[in-house]
């Protein structure tokens, strides 16, 4: 599709050892200082001799313009490798337009052009994009796979296979090989993919319907001949010819491929294929069923994915010994691009492409999915703020500067800005002004005014604890450029990697890397021999009591490829006690005692093992089923319809599980609360286990919304009665059902509502409760946290503090504690004793609040968060959590917050505020979001949804380029100022360390924590140590669909520091791997303890521990 129609494109779908060994330096004596400068010296065109530049010239008269065909701007790729086997790495650049050059390395970083003798640009050279080598033929000697589109046809566009007649010429013969493929090819990549001991290939395409919308293109593909021809292919080897294989393999599926990377994904031993795709099309996690065949597990594997697919890279960016995923995609970081060149998403496109097209949910950002185990996946970007590089192509994950954490390369810039949504808007007028038939001259002059600007390549230097730091404007590397395929490489034989990058209408960019000679660190580079050139093989270092693998691969980025010898930094580290290499034919080998600073090569030939799959230990806990049948049903009802910019419904809270023991038997029986229309559910133990019961009043209730309950007594009749929160957006501010309820317990766990005028009285939109003796006089009282006026987030509405008075619940709020009348939206609050003094204390937290601690002073509250620095810790805040992490006897906190992993960013300096107020005077209720930009709190939302919320903005603001740059006041006026207005400084995840007579330190939960909303947790001795842990979850699934799920499918194990904080358990090894829309959990049973995890709208998980 064309870039200049994006924007309208959006509003349809989104609006959608042998052992040879070559040392290198000696040993050095390191001093390893993590923030050295960025250790990139840029080399001239002189010096090098590469003067190659991708020059693209847009044609108006032909198909050959980014009217007409969608890719023009795409760029070129670039490939490093050892065309002459002299141990020099050699540099090939694809071009679109222009002829492929082809450079031999001299040493020193001085390259000969040998283009013309080596006749890599035969007759059928045409418009190359990716570039990728094999020694096909198996003669020792790398041949050359050029990926060819283009606006042709398909006779027109066929790919290029150079063979190596070794003498520095090649052949070509791709018709030969049956390799002359005709799709809109964009890259390539050889391996054994059936473990049959010869190299495979998978051609990865484009499409040729563009610019269709989704429900057009899909259908397109009813004729296989045509979902052939649009389809990536795969070819078999057999008998030296390659075939195509792609429907019996199962990759027969439409493609809009960009990103193409093959890895072990699932560390089962057989190559699997991974292509970013673009649109609306997913990414294709073909996983290998070693019968031939492929399976897509994309949609298994990872909860979300970007949504305009780029460059694609696989390694282990955590040293974790699990390789991650990252793709690109076109989100811009600045706040005037991202409001110009990107149309806003529609709710029921959304939905039409994630559901009823079964596509995935697809965000308009780049992602990095962390590798869980299990080939389960948790998108992290936004947490490793790398989610937005702008218009980005290669993303590059390799050790820049030898300190042993892999760093990331992207490369940026588009040449014509074809999405500017005044652009398009002008360009659409124009069509229908001249009904589709818009004159040369004025298309031409339509074309030249589409904006242009140069963007600098991101370098990010991983600084451990999934922290990364964009580090590039400290280097050469900040030029801005519009640069597409990149590639790194040892070109100088000494140790660490240079970058080179294919640059349109700009000669390319030749980095020299210098982290050798500024002694930043060790290295060992190893190349693999294997009995095939891509071998794909697996290299794990032992040293200094950890371990790291990496595995041998050519084809990453964006339509390049680099050398695939194994590269490790090594940091201070001067030997390897120990190297293992596992080869894809089942051969392992092993050597010792290796001295950093050295190349050594390793021949499959003389490996003498064989690799024995090691048994996986048995986890924390494990899935269980048959324990009690419960499935949460959510009702429909769309917040969106009416708040437009809401960032997330307000109706899917639930469902919540409360523990008592009703029938007091001395076993904890399970309350879990109903949506609306769904009655709440009671279990009761027994000697066989929980039968359920069936209450008539909750049936009788079951319009309401039950948020968290309480088992509580009452009416001190020495059994357990049950309070429940009502809460929901779906209902009229003041309706009956937003009631709060309480359930008289007869004894024998038979519940009878009891009606209370107060508590009936308060018709209020709540979500937590908790008992508290808050004057001491032996009966329960109740604390109500409550939330918002329905349909009007974020206005908030009073919380209440009911006394008991002989079973009857009276507000008693203004005179105990008129701070928490008024504190906020409450998402939790509990009841505890800061300072053991025997007066129950307090604690609440919710949306746009700070953190209330309420200290009780003989009966009266009085919030001390200030006396504790929390005066700036606003967030949104989900949970709390009493525990002794150091069992010093005082009670210490885990606060949950949404965490990280959000795309929205605050500070104290930069809070992140919303405004609530009716903006337009129609008698609706708005929202505002804003974040500070340039000193100005700008609109974080875009101009078209805030338009369909709001209509005025867009006659008063009637360009994108005036809503870009107008801040708040500028749009809404005075009546900003008059708004309701809240903040967030803070999203981390903290824990309270209790000191004594009230005070305590704070300190941040680990990094793996904060990828995740902590909406629930519970404490219990995991590790019988003697040390209460915590197990933390949660997830919020209905964001608006702008903003990312926050779906993280793994519940966290913390086990306690015994000091100030908790080491994290993933669930590779605690087993808690989540399937829903997790919202409440709790841990039940001492002798043979089970997590009960409830899932929004979904089954009931139940895990057990394991002895």
């Amino acid at each position: 599709m064309n870039r200049v129609l994006l924007g309208i494109y959006l509003i349809l779908v989104c609006v959608l050892f042998s052992c040879d060994t070559k040392s290198g330096k000696k040993d050095v004596n390191v001093s390893f200082e993590r923030d050295v400068d960025v250790p990139f010296e840029k080399l001239s065109s002189e010096y090098t001799g590469i003067n190659f530049k991708n020059t693209i010239s847009p044609n108006l008269e032909s198909s050959e313009n980014l009217f007409d065909y969608d890719y023009f701007y795409n760029g070129s790729g670039v490939g490093i490798a050892d065309i002459n086997n002299d141990g020099l790495k050699d540099i090939i650049f694809t071009a679109n337009q222009e002829e492929n050059k082809l450079y031999l390395n001299k040493g020193n970083l001085k390259f000969e052009d040998i283009t013309n003798l080596s006749g890599i640009n035969s007759e059928n050279k045409s418009w190359s994009s990716g570039v990728t080598f094999a020694d096909v033929n198996n003669d020792g000697w790398i041949d050359i796979y050029i990926s060819q589109g283009g606006p042709f046809e398909p006779s027109n566009r066929k790919n290029l296979l150079l063979i190596n007649n070794q003498d520095l010429t090649f052949s070509e013969k791709a018709k030969d090989y049956g390799l002359d493929d005709g799709g809109i090819s964009t890259q390539s990549a050889f391996f054994d993919f059936d473990n049959d001991g010869d190299l495979d290939c998978i051609v990865m395409n484009e499409n040729e319907f563009f610019g269709y919308d989704p429900i057009s293109f899909f259908e397109k593909f009813n004729d296989k001949s045509v979902l052939m021809a649009n389809s990536s292919h795969l070819y078999e080897q057999i008998d030296g010819k390659f075939i195509n294989i792609t429907e019996k393999a199962g990759l027969l599926n439409p493609t809009f491929g960009l990103g193409l990377c093959i890895s072990d994904i699932n560390s089962d031993g057989w190559l699997d294929i991974y292509i970013a795709n673009d649109y609306y099309v997913k990414d294709a996690m073909y996983i290998n069923n070693k019968n031939g065949t492929f399976s897509n597990k994309i949609k298994e594997s990872t909860k979300q994915i970007s949504f305009f697919g780029m460059g694609v890279d696989i390694e282990d960016i955590n040293n974790d010994n699990l390789s991650d995923i990252f793709v690109l995609d076109m989100a811009s970081s600045d706040h005037v691009r991202s409001k110009t060149l990107m149309a806003s998403m529609n709710t029921s496109n959304f939905e039409l492409i994630t559901n009823n097209l079964d596509q995935h949910y697809q965000y308009m950002f780049n992602s990095l999915q962390l590798n869980l185990g299990n080939n389960k996946y948790h998108n992290i970007s936004h947490q490793l703020d790398i989610a937005k590089t702008d218009w980005s192509w290669a993303g590059l994950i390799f050790d820049y500067n030898l300190d042993g954490m892999e760093d990331i390369f992207v490369t940026n810039g588009y040449r014509k800005y074809g999405s500017d949504n005044d652009s398009r808007i002008k360009i659409n007028k124009t069509k229908v002004e001249y009904n589709n038939r818009v004159p040369l001259e004025i298309k031409k002059k339509l074309y030249n005014e589409l904006p242009s600007e140069k963007l600098s390549n991101l370098l990010y230097k991983n600084e451990g604890d999934l922290n990364f730091k964009e580090v590039g404007e400290k280097s050469k590397l900040i030029e801005p450029s519009f640069s597409n395929g990149a590639a790194y490489g040892d070109l100088d034989n000494d140790g660490d990697l240079e970058i080179v990058v294919n640059n349109i209408d700009e000669n390319a960019f030749i980095y020299k890397n210098i982290s050798v000679e500024k002694n930043l660190g060790n290295y060992l580079t190893v190349k693999t021999k294997g009995n095939l050139s891509e071998n794909f093989a697996k290299g794990t270092i032992y040293y200094e009591g950890s371990h790291k693998t990496k595995e041998s691969k050519r084809v990453r980025g964006y339509l390049s490829s680099v050398d695939n010898e194994l590269h490790f930094g090594l940091g201070n580290a001067s030997k390897i006690d120990s190297l293992e290499i596992e080869w894809s034919s089942g051969k392992k080998q092993l050597l010792y005692d290796i001295t950093s600073n050295q190349k050594i090569t390793v021949n499959e030939s003389n490996s003498n093992f064989n690799v024995i799959k090691k048994e996986k230990s048995k986890p924390i806990f494990s899935k269980i089923d048959n324990f009690i049948e419960y499935s949460h049903y959510e009702n429909e009802f769309d917040d969106f319809s009416t708040e437009i910019l809401l960032p997330y419904k307000q109706s899917t809270l639930g469902p919540f599980i409360t523990l008592g023991d009703a029938n007091k038997d001395g076993k904890d029986d399970i309350f879990i609360g109903g949506a609306h229309k769904n009655e709440a559910k009671i279990f009761l133990s027994n000697d066989s286990g929980f039968y359920e019961k069936n209450i008539e009043s909750f049936q009788n209730d079951s319009d309401s919304e039950d948020m968290e309950s309480i088992f509580i007594d009452v009416d001190n009749d020495d059994d357990l009665d049950i309070y429940v929160v009502s809460g929901g957006n779906e209902f009229n501010n003041r309706s009956g059902e937003l009631a709060d309820r309480i359930y008289i317990n007869d004894g024998n766990a038979n519940f009878k509502k009891d009606l209370q005028e107060d508590v009936e009285n308060y018709t209020i939109s709540g979500k937590t409760a908790t008992a508290i003796d808050y004057d001491n006089d032996g009966d329960n009282d109740i604390i109500v946290g409550n939330r918002i006026k329905t349909k009007k987030y974020p206005i908030h509405e009073p919380s209440i503090i009911y006394e008991n008075i002989s079973g009857k619940f009276y507000n008693n709020t203004f005179d105990v504690a008129p701070e928490f009348e008024n504190f906020g939206i409450v998402n939790k609050v509990i009841r505890t004793d800061f300072n053991n003094d025997g007066w129950d204390d307090f604690i609440a937290v919710g949306e746009w609040t700070n953190i209330g601690l309420f200290l009780n002073e003989n009966g009266k509250f009085r919030n001390i968060s200030d006396d504790n620095n929390l005066e700036n810790t606003y967030g949104l805040w989900f949970n709390v959590l009493e525990t002794d992490i150091n069992n010093d006897g005082l009670k210490d906190y885990l606060i949950g917050n949404i965490g990280e992993n959000s795309k929205y960013k605050t500070s104290i300096d930069k809070p992140l505020k919303i405004f609530g107020n009716d903006f337009d005077d129609n008698g609706t209720h708005d929202l505002v979001l804003s974040y500070k930009y340039e000193g100005n709190y700008v609109p974080l939302r875009g101009k078209e949804c805030s338009t369909q919320q709001m209509p005025f903005i867009s006659e008063k603001i009637p360009t994108f380029e005036e809503f870009a740059n107008a801040s708040i006041e500028d749009i809404f006026g005075d009546e900003i100022i008059d708004a309701y207005e809240r903040k967030v400084t803070n999203f981390e995840s903290i824990i309270l360390i209790n000191k004594g007579n009230n005070k305590f330190d704070i300190e941040k939960l680990p990094s793996l924590a904060q990828s995740i909303p902590i909406l629930t947790s519970d404490v219990f001795d995991i590790n019988n140590d003697g040390y209460e842990d915590v197990i933390i979850a949660g997830n919020i699934y209905n964001t608006e669909v702008e903003t990312p799920r926050l779906d993280n499918q793994f519940a966290l194990v913390l086990i306690s520091d015994k000091k100030s904080n908790y080491n994290v358990i993933g669930p590779e090894k605690s087993g808690l791997y989540l399937s829903g829309n997790t919202k409440s959990i709790k841990i039940i049973g001492n002798k043979s303890p089970k997590l009960l995890v409830a899932n929004n709208n979904s089954d009931l998980e139940v895990f057990e521990l394991n002895k």
